[in-house]
């Protein structure tokens, strides 16, 4: 029995690349957002605010795995 690989189908459209940029510059937006709402409410002592503003860091760096994740596994191999 002989086991074929998938074929990478490469894609250089105007929609791919717009798919591509969505999915590396929202999580990296929210990222930043996170760090200025949160060293603004941490400057003024919002401490609830604060919290929040660091889950959702957790939640942009967690998003922003998941999506390189995504791209190697169904994509192009990993760099070296």
């Amino acid at each position: 029995m002989s086991e074929k690989k998938a074929s990478v189908i490469t894609d250089n459209s105007l929609g791919m690349l717009v798919l591509r940029a969505w999915l590396w510059l929202v999580p990296i937006a929210m990222l930043l957002a996170a760090l200025g709402f949160g060293a603004y409410a941490a400057a003024d002592a919002r401490w609830a605010l604060f919290g929040i503003m660091v889950v959702m860091a957790f939640v942009a760096v967690g998003l922003l795995a998941f999506h390189w994740w995504i791209l190697y596994r169904f994509g192009k191999e990993p760099p070296p």
